[in-house]
């Protein structure tokens, strides 16, 4: 397995962790995942690179609507989605990272 499968895998995991075990270190330990994923697998492609800054807008505003249309297991939705957001914006910073570094760098 290389890290395109285990960092995603991991983000689900820790984020559905995070809904139910209280822990004040859910949140670095994801954008770590999302930096860590995104540094060690660089993206290139500009399309790519405009759906994950997408994702990291989008996936929010989902997590809002699945919370409020769904009410017995809404919370629990909206909970797990905020926090993979987490892991996604690590991700994104990975990318503007990469993207300005390729700027200078030339």
């Amino acid at each position: 397995m290389n890290i395109d499968k285990i960092a995603p895998i991991a983000a689900v995991a820790l984020s559905l962790i995070a809904v139910f075990v209280p822990f004040e270190y859910w949140g670095l330990l994801l954008i770590l995942i999302g930096l860590v994923h995104g540094l060690m697998s660089p993206v290139d492609d500009r399309a790519t690179q405009a759906m994950v800054y997408g994702a990291a807008i989008a996936v929010p505003l989902m997590a809002g609507t699945f919370g409020d249309a769904i009410p017995a297991i809404g919370g629990i939705g909206q909970d797990l989605l905020v926090n993979f957001t987490v892991a996604i914006h690590g991700y994104a910073i990975a990318t503007l990272i990469g993207d300005i570094k390729t700027r200078i760098m030339g």
